[in-house]
């Protein structure tokens, strides 16, 4: 805590502003000055007003977000578990973390890097030389992350610092063993890389493309695991891969939620071979799924005890039993009703079969043909279809409704939901990568580079969902990006006094200081 004190200079009283601290090299409580406030009399009457002549500013840089954030890492000793795992100086570590760093704030490439680390207070910080800030150190420090071997392998020890980070937060946390995973894709910019494919992109693209996969942990949205993926790799293909990786870093009944478009029959028999669960809807285009979709006349599942509100307020009715599925005996299943999605639904399908009844034109019709699917079977006449009628009433008992799995068959109905349904979070954090985080555009041309990179990119998130968790607990309503707006204007200044070059902070730098003493 501040607190104001008052020294006798000469003949004259001086009135400073300081706080306490604890050294843990002389393991003594000590004092340092936090600002002076001015020549006073004896009662603390402010006399002269400290002042300073300027005679030109040399350089300013905004320090705000990039004090909070270095808060953050110092919390998490981030530097110390970096040389630790790497084996590596401390020049290299804090090397790492400038990299970690300029991902969050200032993304500057790899070229200008030394310039601006050497203009932050970031050697200040961690006693860095700035003659050691050049392009190379910056390459070495990715090398120690991940390299190629001289056999041709790859050793990625960016792998084992996240499986350490992993391991650090949630030391320090409760929280199950729930974790999701989801693929986000970015276009790359390089000339030729291994990742680098033809893919899927969405509003489509000609050019190639590479993936990140990320594991999150359900609760406060931590990172887990962060791996680049091949381009033209299917999202299906890449869950036994993140799952060899879970169970060989020491994780026993996970329970992994995963996007509809990566459940199969054989991920669902890997995952629980593996010793984890499986939570995730059933694909719309599984055939055993309807039959248990159509199981439960709606007036059967419109009841109170079934009803659960999701996160956003909206309500829906929720009934689950155990039953076969996807080639497994034993499973839970719940039938979830929404009733808005029902009548959505219904008002659009009716409303394209009202289309059909009025249109006569051509290329009209093959469009309606093409949205009402298998309600449209082929006929003799002008439009060259006709709507079937039992395969519409069919689908109307499917209205607003979904399935939802687990192979746990303990897990209850409202729990699954929940737990399925957070899965919003990922795709939260992967909103934040790609724009508070900055995760593209890729340039990297070597795959051990894009790896190190994987590494970097996890502590940066691991510093942004650290520092929600810690404002959370101290100011619920208070997000990350507030936070961030609130210290924006604090910058470092360099200012020349006469012969003097001077160093200074705005005034709010005390409030960081503050905060990151709180938090």
């Amino acid at each position: 805590m501040a607190y104001l004190v008052t020294r006798r200079i000469g003949k004259h009283l001086y009135r400073y502003e300081v706080e306490s601290y604890w050294d843990p090299t002389k393991k003594q409580s000590r004092q340092r000055i936090l600002q002076f406030v001015g020549r006073v009399d004896k009662q603390g009457k402010v006399l002269v007003a400290p002042a300073v002549r300027v005679d030109c500013v040399s350089d300013s840089i905004p320090v705000g977000p990039l004090s909070f954030f270095y808060a953050m890492a110092r919390e998490l000793d981030l530097v110390s578990h970096i040389k630790e795992v790497l084996d590596v100086e401390h020049d290299v570590a804090v090397h790492i973390l400038c990299l970690v760093l300029n991902q969050i704030g200032a993304k500057r490439p790899l070229a200008e890097l030394p310039t601006w680390v050497a203009r932050s207070p970031i050697p200040r910080w961690e006693k860095l030389r700035e003659t050691l800030l050049t392009r190379e150190s910056f390459d070495r420090a990715l090398h120690a992350l991940c390299h190629s071997t001289r056999d041709g392998g790859l050793e990625d020890l960016g792998l084992v610092l996240q499986q350490v980070m992993t391991k650090v937060w949630r030391d320090d946390s409760r929280e199950p063993a729930q974790f999701y995973y989801d693929i986000t894709r970015q276009i790359y910019h390089g000339n030729s890389c291994d990742y680098a494919e033809p893919g899927y992109f969405p509003g489509g693209t000609k050019k190639n493309v590479l993936g990140f996969g990320m594991v999150t942990s359900r609760h406060r949205q931590h990172p887990v695991l962060c791996r680049a993926i091949r381009g033209s790799r299917s999202d299906t293909l890449t869950v036994q891969d993140v799952v060899n990786h879970l169970k060989a870093w020491g994780f026993r009944r996970l329970t992994l939620i995963l996007d509809r478009g990566m459940i199969s029959r054989e991920n669902m028999e890997f995952v629980v071979k593996s010793g984890f669960n499986l939570v995730g809807l059933v694909p719309e285009t599984h055939q055993e799924a309807w039959s248990y979709i159509t199981h439960w006349p709606s007036d059967e599942l419109e009841r109170s005890q079934y009803l659960v509100e999701r996160g956003s307020g909206a309500k829906v009715y929720v009934r689950s039993w155990c039953a076969p599925l996807m080639g497994r005996k034993h499973m839970r299943v719940a039938l979830v009703l929404d009733k808005m999605r029902a009548s959505r639904e219904q008002l659009e399908r009716d409303g394209i079969l009202q289309a059909v009844e009025r249109t006569s034109n051509p290329r009209r019709l093959r469009e309606l043909r093409e949205d009402l699917g298998a309600l449209a079977v082929s006929a003799p006449g002008r439009r060259g279809f006709e709507v079937d009628k039992g395969a519409v009433t069919e689908d109307r008992r499917g209205d607003g409704k979904f399935l939802m799995f687990s192979t746990d068959p303990s897990l209850g109905a409202e729990e699954m939901f929940r737990i399925y349904f957070q899965r919003d979070e990922i795709e939260k954090a992967f909103r934040t990568l790609k724009s508070e985080l900055s995760l593209g555009p890729i340039r990297y041309q070597r795959r051990d580079r894009i790896d190190a990179y994987t590494t970097v990119v996890y502590m940066a998130y691991l510093l942004w969902s650290w520092a929600q968790q810690r404002l959370r607990e101290k100011y619920p309503s208070l997000t990350v990006t507030q936070a961030l707006k609130l210290v924006g204007d604090v910058h470092a200044v360099r200012f020349q006094s006469g012969k003097r070059t001077l160093k200074w902070t705005s005034p709010e730098d005390s409030l960081i200081l503050r905060t990151r003493r709180s938090m």
